[in-house]
């Protein structure tokens, strides 16, 4: 039994060694930046467009090979008669069905949950307002070539709650085509 404890502690760590070290080079954070397209489902900020323009970047720490927690930074511009611009900010958990996602060719789908705050300006209009934003939506990560490309589809449900207004919803669906880079 001595001489077999030897053998299987060497064996086992052999085997696991590969596993290791697998993982200890996988990326640990990714940053995630694209234009963006939001159409508004609400008339609240009319006379300025439903369609809007803009875009985001998003820091995630890698929790794990397949979840993500981001911190995501967004400029939105509403053109129009009266012009609305919005500057959103929050979390955003992402969750990914494969580890692979980081660092192989490939077409890797996940989905994510924000939570985030959006300050709304509007033009001719003193100060603004900050209202909630909770982000439902899912996307593809697309590698080739080692380059790292994201498809996202997101719908936002708000709430704006000032500007001497009653509260009004301020659901919006945003698109994304970006650039992901994970180290």
């Amino acid at each position: 039994m001595k001489r077999l404890a030897p053998l299987l502690v060497s064996a086992s760590v052999s085997f696991l060694a590969p596993t290791r070290a697998r993982a200890e080079d996988r990326p640990t954070r990714s940053v995630w930046l694209a234009p963006t397209y939001q159409v508004l489902l609400s008339d609240t900020f009319e006379p300025s467009s439903r369609h809007g323009a803009g875009a985001s970047v998003t820091y995630d720490f890698h929790i794990s090979p397949v979840f993500n927690l981001g911190l995501q930074l967004a400029f939105r511009y509403y053109p129009g008669e009266r012009a609305t611009q919005q500057l959103g900010y929050g979390a955003i958990l992402r969750h990914f069905f494969s580890a692979a996602w980081s660092c192989e060719d490939g077409v890797y789908p996940y989905l994510d949950y924000g939570l985030l705050l959006q300050q709304t300006f509007i033009e001719e209009r003193t100060g603004s307002s900050v209202s909630h934003d909770t982000r439902l939506g899912g996307g593809l990560v697309l590698r080739r070539w080692g380059l790292p490309l994201f498809l996202g589809v997101a719908g936002h449900y708000s709430r704006l709650q000032s500007f001497d207004v009653e509260p009004k919803w301020i659901p919006y669906l945003d698109v994304q085509i970006g650039w992901v880079h994970a180290f």
